[in-house]
């Protein structure tokens, strides 16, 4: 098992975009802490909120750290309007 955090860049330039290089990724980063960035974040489609929360439960179900960075305002306003407040993923300490 690796102790070296894993990062993913997640590039959503739109609401329409592919999510298979986040699943590639998470796929591949299942015994590692992961960094997901959304400072490229335009929108939040809804699929890819579920797939973060549900990622981040499994992750801290195994105890490793889970967090998502760089949230830009437009990423922001995208997790208000899907119902979440839109610090949700911030100053989280992992279970």
């Amino acid at each position: 098992m690796t102790t070296e955090t894993q990062k993913h860049l997640l590039e959503l330039p739109n609401a329409f975009a592919e999510l298979d290089p986040l699943i590639a990724f998470l796929h591949g980063a299942r015994s590692a802490a992961v960094e997901i960035d959304c400072s490229t974040v335009a929108a939040m489609p809804s699929r890819c909120l579920q797939l973060l929360l549900s990622a981040e439960q499994q992750w801290r179900s195994e105890e490793l750290e889970f967090s998502v960075t760089k949230i830009s305002e437009s990423c922001r306003k995208s997790l208000t309007l899907l119902g979440l407040e839109p610090n949700r993923f911030e100053d989280e300490v992992p279970a």
